[in-house]
């Protein structure tokens, strides 16, 4: 498949927009380019590929402002203070890559509510580069993510509050270059200072999560968008917002 520009999937993308609102009246909407017939949560069946107790963060890449920390044996802390929203965030993805069919789960606490954590998935250059090593570096604003003509990645996000700590009452998936809404979600980690177990699978065109073992939603790519699916690479974690304090523990990624 030949790779698009941004402003080609950008065009692509307002148009389809545009066509929603006019159909519905409502400029808020837009178009979904996920399918949400989705069935049960998958469960992993294979290996353990890679878990962390953060012991030490040398595994971790952070980029963007902001740092990261060990509050506690075993927690890695993204703190994310002074910035906001499509500003720069303080990024870390894992230096390790994965491959399609994973399951990544972890736990995370949200210390307080004015801004939001996202987790990419399968985020590798377009070309099959490495994002860390391979590709020019970038500082952490959100574009360098979702509308660079390098990267490929999917990500989703949680405990989403808005700068101000007004809850945006939904949970996003996007698809990326581009920023394409692939699904809508209930957010089901919104209580701050609460530990959440997270269960996020990418089994190729199906995404889903789980959140405590509730199945919170997510979508089958319908192969919509001129653009190859984000199949492997990194998983990483991107706290952004005005006062954004996420802690993360129990990481681990599995086969299916």
């Amino acid at each position: 498949m030949q790779l698009r520009t941004i402003e080609q999937l950008q065009q692509l993308k307002n148009q389809a927009d545009e066509q929603v609102r006019s159909e519905t009246g409502n400029k808020a909407n837009c178009e979904i380019w996920g399918s949400t017939g989705i069935p049960v949560l998958v469960a992993p069946e294979g290996q353990v590929l890679y878990q962390d107790d953060f012991a030490a963060l040398e595994n971790w890449h952070h980029e963007g402002t902001g740092d990261l920390t060990q509050p506690a044996p075993g927690v890695m802390q993204l703190n994310c203070i002074g910035s906001r929203q499509g500003r720069a965030g303080c990024m870390a993805f894992c230096r390790t890559d994965f491959p399609d069919n994973i399951c990544v789960q972890y736990s995370m606490r949200a210390l307080t509510n004015r801004g939001l954590l996202i987790t990419f998935l399968a985020a590798r250059g377009r070309q099959g580069e490495d994002m860390l090593t391979e590709l020019p570096e970038r500082e952490g604003i959100f574009a360098d993510y979702i509308l660079n003509p390098d990267l490929r990645c999917y990500h989703v996000s949680v405990s989403r509050y808005d700068d101000t700590g007004t809850h945006t009452g939904v949970s996003n998936w996007r698809r990326n270059p581009g920023i394409f809404m692939m699904a809508q979600q209930k957010d089901l980690c919104r209580i701050p200072n609460t530990w959440y177990d997270v269960t996020i699978v990418k089994h190729g065109k199906l995404l889903q999560m789980a959140v405590n073992g509730e199945l919170a939603g997510g979508f089958i790519d319908r192969d919509d968008v001129p653009e190859p699916i984000p199949s492997e690479g990194k998983v990483g974690f991107r706290s952004i917002g005005a006062d954004v304090r996420v802690q993360i523990r129990n990481f681990r990624v599995s086969a299916l």
